[in-house]
């Protein structure tokens, strides 16, 4: 039973006043979004009559989805027209609820209305947009008919959208090689060899998440705190298929939820355990990691450390939490939550496994490594056949295609600093505090010298700090020109003691990359204001961005281009964009810059 107002007034030590001006402000925020969704209920009604807002369907090959994209965006000149202004915010909002009718999402409220136009009706956005909605409606086709499971060798996703992700990969790939960036200083490289150095690169990922997990467990051991592995599961609810590969009655009564929601129930289920454990004084740091169940299933493994003492304590307020929905169904109780103790010394190599699994199999994990734990306690070997490069690129792309987080750090000192840090030279790191230094050191890795989490982690101030670690990213205003708008942002330039009062700086190292060429941006020529838009010019400056404008970089890459039809069964076979060949507008950047509203920086 949930607890009441009062009871939560109790359980936090707030004021009852506070928490009734709390439950107020929900109210009144409910109401208000209740009634802006039905006053655009019937414009909404109105534009899905429309032909140019047919839904896109998981059969879609890449020139059918972009056909319905510029369709999508001729049809949204008109509807910024014809939308009620209100306050800024109740227009954007009210956008939103037209986008999600057409199969996008919703922009954030603080955006501003230039930036708002300058993206509904752009056929790019739109078609990263319907993109993404296919092949979400391929894998809801996929879970329904059963394909996603073992037994029909598809397990995580089906084999259409790991093609189709394969081959936006090569195509990707193809676009970064002959891509040219240059800098500031005049040094030329292609964007494959930038992305080579970064986290982008599956090998340097891996390797950072194991230097932070080595490093937690050296700091959790150095000061007594003891580990925890948990494996955590959904109701069976979220299951679309039972172990014998048959479809489960219980998710088809549930409405057939997505994996999505079923993430979203268990990043919910972990934001209620960590409340009770406030409350409790339990204190715990680590990293979460989500894997998918043979039919797509989220589910987690977690690795925590916790003080001496309270291991049982925090593994009953997980365990509470996790079985408080649905607990009494069978198998519940043995398999919805485990935990097991870690010994010291350990826990790294446990998890190094979980972590391989997801992003490129090294080690001993490839083809073995991949079994499913059911809800029930069944174990599956997920035999994949073809396994497309792997069972971890599977993984990857099971991740993509639901929008779902892979591996969330808990409680550590924040991964931004430590990447930031790395960029510093030593003579600017030497004139800071003696704090500043040792984290700069720490972070460096210069021959058989490896960069150190633990120590890291003692400059910060340990785990579990909050916001109160000493070390953090120094910042100044930005104004930056981007594709869809001009914006005034923080951006990083260097490092900065917090404890230090003289608020010296160590400046990062750190180059601005860009496309060679330019490109000529027209945002001061969007003829929008909003309620009374001329619809005949403002379509008009749409068709003009697709004409060339001036000296533009050597290539760009769309992900959703037509430059060859996707066969999928039950599909479009015959959709096709200018004759197979791709449609690419010469002012247009790649896809990485879309948006973005910055300059790509790498180091």
């Amino acid at each position: 039973m949930q607890a009441t107002w009062g009871q939560l007034a109790h359980n936090t030590r707030l004021p009852w006043a506070v928490i009734e001006r709390q439950r107020e402000r929900v109210k009144a925020q409910r109401e208000r979004d209740w009634k802006a969704r039905e006053s655009a209920s019937a414009q909404i009604a109105e534009i899905q009559q429309d032909g140019r807002a047919r839904p896109v369907h998981g059969g879609m090959g890449r020139g059918a989805v972009r056909d319905v994209a510029d369709q999508r965006a001729d049809l949204m000149v008109g509807v910024l027209a014809s939308m009620p202004m209100g306050t800024r915010s109740e227009f954007v909002q009210r956008i939103g609820f037209v986008l999600e009718a057409l199969q996008a999402r919703p922009l954030r409220k603080d955006m501003a209305l230039q930036s708002v136009a300058a993206r509904v009706t752009c056929k790019d956005w739109w078609t990263r947009q319907l993109w993404r909605a296919a092949v979400q409606d391929r894998e809801r086709l996929g879970r329904e008919s059963g394909e996603v499971c073992a037994r029909r060798r598809q397990p995580y996703l089906t084999n259409d959208t790991v093609r189709r992700m394969l081959n936006q990969d090569a195509a990707n790939a193809a676009m970064m090689a002959r891509t040219e960036l240059e800098n500031e200083d005049g040094q030329v490289m292609t964007l494959a060899d930038l992305a080579a150095t970064s986290t982008a690169n599956q090998a340097i990922r891996r390797g950072e998440l194991m230097t932070r997990i080595k490093g937690c467990e050296v700091w959790a051991d150095a000061n007594g705190w003891q580990g925890i592995f948990t494996t955590n599961t959904t109701p069976s609810r979220f299951h679309a298929v039972t172990h014998t590969g048959a479809i489960n009655p219980n998710w088809t009564a549930a409405g057939k939820p997505t994996p999505k929601d079923g993430q979203a129930w268990l990043c919910n289920t972990w934001a209620k355990c960590r409340s009770a454990m406030q409350r409790k004084g339990l204190e715990v740091f680590g990293i979460r990691v989500a894997e998918p169940h043979q039919d797509g299933t989220p589910h987690w493994h977690m690795l925590v450390w916790c003080k001496t003492g309270q291991r049982e304590a925090v593994e009953a307020v997980m365990r509470a939490y996790w079985l408080k929905d649905a607990g009494e169904e069978p198998g519940a109780q043995l398999h919805r939550f485990k935990a097991k103790a870690m010994h010291a010394g350990g826990a790294a190599g446990y998890v190094a496994k979980y972590i391989s699994k997801g992003i490129d199999d090294a080690g001993s994990v490839a083809f073995q490594g991949h079994i499913d734990d059911l809800p029930d306690g069944r174990r599956v070997q997920l035999d994949q056949g073809d396994l497309f490069g792997g069972g971890a690129a599977r993984v990857r792309m099971w991740a993509r295609a639901h929008g779902i987080r892979q591996f969330q750090a808990i409680g550590m000192p924040p991964v931004t600093v430590w990447r930031e840090l790395r960029r510093v030279d030593a003579d600017s790191a030497s004139r800071g505090t003696d704090t500043l230094l040792r984290a700069w050191y720490a972070v460096q890795r210069d021959g058989e010298k490896r960069a150190n989490w633990a120590e890291y982690m003692v400059q910060q101030g340990g785990a579990c700090v909050g916001r109160g670690y000493r070390v953090a990213v120094a910042t100044e205003e930005r104004t930056t020109e981007g594709r869809y708008e001009t914006a005034t942002r923080a951006h990083p330039v260097g490092v900065t003691d917090r404890a230090d009062a003289s608020g010296h700086i160590a400046a990062s190292a750190r180059k601005t990359w860009k496309p060679r060429g330019a490109r000529v941006h027209q945002l001061d020529s969007v003829p929008v204001i909003v309620g009374v838009m001329d619809v005949t010019r403002a379509r008009e400056w749409r068709r003009s961005l697709a004409r060339p404008q001036a000296a533009q970089p050597r290539t760009r890459v769309n992900n959703c281009t037509g430059q060859e039809p996707e066969m999928l069964n039950g599909g479009d076979r015959t959709a096709r964009h200018n004759d197979g060949k791709a449609s690419i507008g010469a002012h247009r950047l790649p896809d990485m810059w879309h948006g973005q509203g910055h300059a790509h920086h790498a180091r």
